[in-house]
């Protein structure tokens, strides 16, 4: 039994959780090939952006699908960092290398419907253990949800 036994788990379409290298300007198909991840979203600076005429930093991205089903958090972030995990050293070269940034950005759509019950969000030390050695920081961006509406 969980620490919450009477908590049910969140029904959403939205949330989801990606991993970014950003920087001023790099080719993101070399960090492609140098993970030998494909990519979610890629971008080069200068090119123009959804929400933007012309963006000015260039940007790879890895992300996990936006879930429908039944969702604790920590299972999309593992997703990521299960995957990146062994790529450590090659991400911390390609950031010293293009002088990169790196984030971990945690999309989440927290239920407003007094029936339902809100995400857990928590990180193992397997996370926090990559998080450090990349020195990745997390950003998590909240948006409200209301099922009873829908």
């Amino acid at each position: 039994m969980g620490l919450w036994p009477t908590a049910k788990k969140m029904k959403t379409e939205n949330s989801y959780v990606y991993f970014s290298l950003s920087g001023d300007n790099f080719n993101p198909e070399s960090v492609t090939t140098r993970l030998d991840i494909t990519p979610t979203e890629i971008w080069k600076k200068g090119e123009i952006g959804k929400y933007r005429q012309q963006l000015d930093f260039a940007c790879w991205n890895f992300s996990t699908d936006k879930r429908k089903t039944e969702l604790i958090v920590d299972n999309l972030v593992n997703e990521i960092i299960n995957k990146l995990f062994e790529k450590v050293e090659i991400i911390n070269e390609l950031k010293s290398q293009y002088q990169l940034e790196s984030t971990l950005e945690i999309v989440l759509y927290v239920e407003t419907n007094p029936d339902e019950s809100t995400p857990t969000l928590g990180f193992d030390s397997k996370t926090i253990e990559f998080l450090y050695l990349t020195k990745t920081k997390v950003d998590v961006d909240i948006y409200r949800l209301n099922s009873e509406a829908t």
